[in-house]
């Protein structure tokens, strides 16, 4: 009886992990472009990902901002906590928050 319930209890969360998508913590600068906010990652490659709320809409991203971020003309860099998802050859971050928001850019080229 316990080595069957047991069995039940490890197969349901494997599949239940099997469905979460992984989260890690993400750094960059925003940008507001047609398609919604974008971040620029903060590497060498710099990478451009669109930002997306947690069900996948653009326009959920623009709601989780708070107003100082959405000023024209002026440089953030944001720390998300979201997962990857490519969409062709676009790269997207499906955001679950945002962790921390600064009003500079993070880019070393950008600094000098």
């Amino acid at each position: 009886m316990k080595r069957g319930l047991w069995t039940a209890c490890s197969l349901l969360v494997l599949a239940l992990s099997a469905q979460a998508e992984p989260l890690d913590m993400f750094i960059g600068t925003l940008e507001k472009r047609a398609e919604g906010w974008t971040m620029m990652r903060c590497d060498l490659a710099k990478e451009r990902y669109l930002l997306l709320d947690g069900t996948g809409k653009a326009e959920g991203f623009t709601a989780m901002l708070p107003a100082q971020a959405k000023r024209e003309g002026k440089s953030f860099t944001v720390w998300v906590i979201a997962s990857y998802q490519a969409r062709g050859a676009r790269h997207t971050l499906r955001v679950s928050r945002i962790h921390q928001l600064e009003s500079d850019s993070c880019h070393l080229d950008e600094l000098l």
